[in-house]
């Protein structure tokens, strides 16, 4: 009764989808519980922010494993995608393996992004093969493991692209990318992963070189709004502190004491329980920021 009271509004059609969704989703327990177990051990051996390669390679596995087990289980795959993340942006130093990782991060966003648009125009009756993340935002809801499908296909965008190159990424599409699977995050949940949506958006506005007709959409004034945001849905996150501090930075001259003193507090800090090797990174990039503010 409390699913379908939570459907309420949606087709049926729609709503018996989610609910064939849901009964082959128990298929995927065994394996998704093995991931959940490799995950929760990703920190092991870790210096800092630079996790141990072996033991970030085991949820990494873990998660292939997941998602060849059951290829549509949307729960599978943003397990990986986010596995993708962690092995890319903390246990891989040289940059043509990281864009190896997250190009297979992306590709398995797109992958996702696929698989949802055929599942949702079959339960609408329509096409939405070309259908963008903000346009399934309406067929979305009531299914909650798409959040975080587009919130990790987002940031392997997102990695891929400061590996690639920024204004080489951006010529390819990938801001638009980016912006639209972040902008999806926050009308179906804002709060998701600590205002994840947000902090997504915010970065991706103050790191998207302008290139004329193609991301003259980017502005420091959305970037500043949703870094704000993404802190005041989550004023702990370290990254949510320390990507609003560098925006502050650079745009708000006047405000640069704030974003030592934000900095000078991140560091200060004690990382969490449940994102050590995150946090530490945080707190590395936080004082290379405040060592290179304090030549300028």
């Amino acid at each position: 009764m409390l699913l379908l009271s939570r459907l309420a509004g949606v087709p049926l059609v729609f709503a018996l989808t989610f609910l064939a969704s849901g009964a082959r989703g128990a298929d995927d327990a065994p394996a998704l519980a093995a991931f959940d177990a490799a995950w929760s051990r990703r920190a092991e051996g870790a210096v800092g922010g630079a996790a141990r390669a072996g033991a970030v390679a085991t949820v990494v596995a873990a998660g292939r494993s997941a998602v060849a087990a059951s290829p549509g289980s949307l729960a599978a795959r943003w397990r990986l995608m986010r596995s993708l993340y962690f092995q890319g942006e903390h246990a891989t130093t040289e940059n043509a393996a990281k864009r190896d990782v997250f190009e297979e991060g992306k590709r398995l966003g797109e992958e996702t992004l696929d698989l949802i648009r055929k599942e949702a125009g079959a339960a609408a009756g329509k096409d939405l093969s070309k259908a963008t993340p903000v346009e399934l935002v309406p067929y979305a809801k009531g299914r909650p493991d798409v959040v975080p499908c587009f919130l990790w296909a987002s940031v392997n965008w997102g990695k891929w692209a400061l590996v690639f190159g920024k204004t080489a990424a951006a010529r390819q599409g990938a801001a638009a990318k980016i912006r639209d699977y972040a902008t999806a995050v926050v009308q179906l949940d804002p709060s998701f992963d600590e205002g994840g949506g947000y902090r997504v958006l915010g970065r991706l506005h103050h790191q998207t070189p302008s290139i004329p007709f193609i991301t003259g959409w980017a502005s420091r004034s959305e970037a500043l709004k949703n870094l704000r945001l993404a802190v005041e849905k989550a004023p702990r996150n370290f990254v949510n502190r320390l990507y609003l501090a560098e925006a502050i930075w650079d745009y708000e001259k006047e405000k640069r004491p704030e974003a030592k003193r934000t900095l000078e507090a991140l560091v200060a800090d004690v990382p969490s329980a449940e994102l050590p090797v995150e946090d530490a990174r945080a707190q590395e990039d936080a004082k290379a920021l405040l060592a290179a503010w304090g030549k300028g």
